[in-house]
């Protein structure tokens, strides 16, 4: 496991005189502030971060532009190394003459990748003037993250460079989540110096800020998604459950595993479970403001249905907006049966007598009934091939099923609501 920093190369704001003809860059030096700690006369943020967070490497990320010599030179100083004056002559002189369509091969940076250590990097990019510079950039980017090995720990710094790496860093790392927890990698924090506020006048040091709340908000906003696209709320109750909103995470776990196996008692309990929790206490930003998608479940399905066949067949329709078609399917074909229970006067939650209006819808006297074919020409056949993971080949198209799904279930609402099984279905 290594602690590692990566961190945007600027051009520098300043420049100093190193002979009568020549000009070296370096960026102003400032007091930082990290934690209660203050590091004076600190030129670079990495050094500051490296320092203290006792980092084993550091991975620079900057154009053929960026102050590549200025870098050399300070390292070489902070770790007790003479500066090899010809090498950084040849940086100074290769830079000077770079610009925007130079290649990336121009520039050596193999001494100065020796000087900061074998787990720090350089990588060069390209400005990202056009869109396929860009996805170049992400592309190195990434690479870069890949390279990392199983149980690294990231520092990530966005201060200087171009805004649009900043930006590209931040973006790159969320993008990729999933393989930094396939490896283990944890992001430590993301860190921007505030040199807008150094001035004597303000605050006079620059405070180095985490930005990693920004980062949490990307995994709300993943949250929010899941839960109202699909009805996944385990990312919200992770987040929930780190925030100390224990009763309400687990509610909103439960409910979501009650959704996924489609145990439609425990269902309508968790939702009512959840209504309570979501009006106690005081909600945490940011969930305060999307606890909305949650309430709007809980507002359809935690109040009593005045017949049970209802509550189903809108959990049907509930599972079909939100792309759980096996699970629709099941619910629907389930919601003919107890309707007919409850049309019959019978106990629908006794086998038999489900078993009893299953068969009555493939009598003779029924069979012509828009109900019986819907259930037994469509939706059961459906049901059928998704419950028993059918390969016959006979099984109804799965276009059929996604299309139609809605059609489905608004003719079932219409027979519902007729109180009737339809009427006589013509060929």
């Amino acid at each position: 496991m290594a602690k590692i920093l990566i961190s945007p190369l600027g051009v520098g704001g300043r420049f100093k005189e190193q002979t009568k003809n020549r000009e070296g860059r370096e960026y102003q030096n400032t007091t930082y502030k990290i934690d209660d700690k203050y590091y004076h006369n600190s030129r670079f943020i990495s050094s500051v971060l490296y320092k203290h967070f006792d980092l084993d490497g550091v991975i620079f990320i900057g154009t053929v532009k960026s102050m590549w010599e200025a870098v050399y030179e300070y390292f070489c100083e902070e770790n007790q190394i003479d500066v090899n004056t010809e090498y950084w002559w040849n940086l100074v002189d290769t830079i000077d003459q770079c610009n925007y369509n130079s290649n990336l091969d121009i520039l050596d940076l193999s001494i100065l990748e020796e000087i900061l250590g074998t787990q720090s990097q350089c990588i060069l990019i390209k400005y990202g003037i056009t869109e396929e510079e860009l996805w170049e950039n992400f592309e190195r980017v990434i690479e870069v993250i890949n390279s990392l090995s199983n149980r690294d720990e990231i520092y990530i710094d966005i201060t200087h460079a171009f805004r649009s790496l900043s930006v590209l860093q931040f973006l790159s790392i969320t993008f990729i989540q999933d393989l930094l927890i396939d490896k283990e990698i944890t992001i430590k924090g993301i860190y921007y110096g505030m040199l807008e506020v150094a001035r004597p006048s303000e605050l006079g040091f620059t405070p180095i800020i985490n930005l990693m709340p920004f980062f949490e908000m990307i995994s709300w906003m993943q949250g929010a998604y899941s839960f109202k696209n699909f009805g996944n709320g385990y990312l919200i109750s992770q987040l929930l459950h780190q925030q100390n909103q224990l009763a309400l995470s687990k509610n909103i776990l439960q409910l979501s595993e009650a959704i996924n196996l489609n145990y439609l008692p425990t269902i309508q309990q968790r939702a009512i479970d959840l209504k309570s929790s979501l009006h106690q206490g005081e909600n945490t930003i940011p969930f305060k403001y999307l606890k909305h998608i949650p309430e709007d479940f809980v507002n359809q399905f935690s109040s009593p249905f005045s017949r049970q066949s209802d509550f189903q067949i809108e959990l049907a329709k509930w599972y079909f907006d939100h792309k759980h078609y096996a699970a629709g399917y099941v619910t629907l074909a389930e919601s003919i049966i107890t309707y007919l229970c409850e049309l019959n006067h019978l106990d629908f939650k006794n086998y038999d007598d489900r078993e009893k209006m299953k068969k009555m819808l493939g009598d003779d006297s029924h069979k012509q009934r828009e109900l019986s074919y819907l259930f037994n020409q469509k939706i059961n056949r459906i049901r059928n091939a998704i419950a028993h993971a059918s390969y016959n080949k006979k099984r109804p198209s799965y276009l059929d099923a996604i299309n139609n799904a809605n059609t489905y279930y608004h003719q079932i609402k219409n027979i519902f609501n007729s109180r009737t099984l339809g009427e006589i279905h013509h060929n």
